[in-house]
């Protein structure tokens, strides 16, 4: 009765009844057993997670929303007497651990980093270690897909003919143009853009784009036989049937999209057959690796200076002797090209190019002298210096980033400012130096990496360091199986840089810096660890991924000289397309 305003009788016969049902004393009963002797006891009295969540960020004055489930499960755990139980450090641990090795999208499930250590069934309608009242959908926060609708699928297909037809109409309106300006040209361009002539049957074969840079895209094989199919349609007039072996850059739009299969990117065109303008195909012969040292204990390296021979600008090399002699083997023609303009310009008598880079690029105005000898690097082969690494990240910044949101994911950090020599000199400075260029980029309490193209000053050796500062987890990469032991003072200043930048943004550190030594492809000859280290980076970046695998990637186990080559052919083409030279 004292209730009466506000409970009805017949609610509360109701529940009456409910109250003494069997099968609710069964399991009220079952529930009370389990509850009796729990293995993990909470001892926060009637301080819910929520509360308590709010109280642990207002004493640490941080800008976050939320902890992770399994830092707010062991804060919930502590006694007033701060001890923390040896079972649930033990499982802490264990958690911390592996939200650092699982993909940011796999952590992302219904069943949390917590229940996958616990190991327990997770019940639907909860997340373990958040309290009442918090569903995976409202935490997680995943978007609802649902299927289209026939109409929805009829109005895409009819969107993509009409692509189609229009990039038909594109590509025939610039062949015809084509023809008519090769008929004038004799540069070098109109020498590489003429039609290649291939023998009847299946050819390697390297896939061309002219738009919007003049690069190639894709290896694969061209079926040049007469009568030839694609899809069981005929192929049009100036295309060739090509199947696709390798794909260089994988957002390129086909030339002749699928309409069937609604294949418009490369990157899906892997191990299929499509339709290629002849004019953007050319034969593909590998070159030839130089005979090589064996790599290991007993590699003889040229000592590289690590800070630029051509740190003043306007400086005048020595003269030229002889002409850059060529690598044996068959060049590609991007690089036949930019070797000429080489020759035939003022560099091989001593005069360098001074070009600047976009303050994007290392977070401040920054200028790379290009003179004859990075030049040779290119075209021999040889062991990189800072110019050439320094250019091919201005090149991956300006094709692959510039404009997206993956200038909020991949920083870059000049190694000409970090390094070993720097470092045995002056390692205050380099640690302030690397802190200005967290502190550059933003908050950084999202995941993101900083990669460091680290040169060890002792025979010129080049690794990457890829920094995540938001999960403090810093991954080691060498072409040359090692780890950082070899380089503790570049450890040590890298740590210290992180947590004094951290410590200048309020960040709390609830855990110390984990290094992963990844294993990534190894080199087998004394001058490739810089063609590694960028293409690292390039891997890294072209998939998108923050977090690297302790076992690579398994798009990339290992790097054939045809890989390394892909990279000098896209800087070619990139200094060509820049005017450097």
């Amino acid at each position: 009765m004292k209730y009466a305003e506000i409970i009805s009788a017949d609610e509360w016969d109701n529940f009456v009844a409910k109250r003494r049902n069997e099968k609710f004393h069964e399991v009220s009963d079952k529930n009370r057993k389990r509850a009796s002797k729990p293995a993990y006891p909470y001892k926060k009295g009637r301080t819910g997670y929520a509360r308590l969540q709010q109280r642990i960020l207002a004493e640490e004055k941080s800008d976050a929303t939320s902890l992770p489930e399994h830092v707010l499960w062991k804060a919930a755990r502590v006694g007033k007497d701060g001890v923390v139980v040896e079972a649930v450090q033990k499982f802490y641990d264990e958690c911390e651990t592996l939200s650092q090795t699982l993909p940011s999208t796999e952590v992302q499930d219904c069943r949390s980093v917590l229940s996958r250590v616990l190991n327990v069934p997770e019940y639907s309608g909860r997340v373990r270690g958040k309290g009442f009242g918090v569903t995976p959908s409202s935490f997680y926060k995943k978007p609802k897909t649902k299927n289209p609708t026939n109409k929805e699928v009829m109005e895409t297909l009819a969107e993509l003919r009409a692509q189609v037809l229009q990039l038909q109409n594109e590509n025939a309106r610039y062949r015809e143009e084509r023809c008519a300006s090769e008929a004038k040209d004799t540069s070098d361009r109109a020498s590489i853009n003429c039609q290649p002539k291939f023998p009847e049957g299946i050819s390697p074969c390297q896939l061309y784009l002219s738009s919007p840079t003049y690069r190639i895209v894709g290896k694969g094989k061209v079926h040049n036989t007469s009568g030839e199919l694609l899809h069981h349609n005929p192929l049009p007039v100036g295309y060739m049937k090509v199947s696709v072996d390798l794909v260089l850059d994988t957002d390129a739009l086909l030339q002749l999209p699928d309409v069937v299969s609604e294949t418009t990117l490369m990157r899906d065109a892997v191990g299929s057959f499509v339709g290629w303008p002849s004019d953007l195909i050319f034969p593909d012969a590998e070159t030839p690796t130089r005979p090589t040292h064996k790599a290991g204990k007993g590699i003889s390296r040229r000592i590289e200076s690590v800070a630029s021979q051509k740190e003043v600008p306007g400086r005048k090399l020595k003269s030229a002797g002889k002409d850059i002699p060529t690598t044996s083997g068959t060049k590609s023609q991007i690089m036949m090209r930019l070797e000429k303009m080489v020759e035939e310009s003022d560099i091989m008598h001593g005069a360098i190019r001074s070009i600047d880079f976009d303050e994007g690029v290392f977070g401040i105005a920054h200028f790379e002298i290009i003179a004859k000898e990075d030049m040779q690097q290119l075209f021999e082969h040889d062991e990189l210096g800072i110019a050439v690494i320094h250019t091919y990240i201005w090149y991956m910044y300006v094709t692959l980033m510039r404009g997206t949101e993956l200038c909020n994911r991949f920083n870059f950090i000049a190694t000409s400012r970090i390094n070993a020599t720097l470092i045995t000199k002056n390692p205050t400075s380099v640690k302030n130096d690397l802190v200005d260029r967290f502190m550059a980029a933003g908050d950084n309490t999202t995941p993101s990496l900083y990669f460091l193209p680290f040169n060890s000053g002792n025979g010129g050796h080049w690794v990457l360091v890829a920094m995540d500062l938001s999960r403090l987890i810093v991954y080691y990469l060498d072409s040359l199986s090692g780890d950082w032991s070899k380089y503790p003072s570049m450890k040590k200043t890298v740590d210290a840089a992180i947590l004094k930048f951290r410590s200048k943004k309020n960040y709390r550190n609830r855990k110390d810096i984990t290094w992963v030594r990844v294993e990534c492809p190894q080199q087998n000859n004394s001058v490739d660890c810089g063609f590694f280290v960028l293409r690292f980076m390039r891997d890294i970046i072209a998939l998108n991924r923050i977090d690297i695998p302790k076992m690579y990637f398994d798009e990339y186990k290992s790097y054939s000289r045809a890989h390394l080559d892909e990279m000098k052919d896209e800087l070619c083409q990139f200094i060509i397309d820049q005017r450097i030279i």
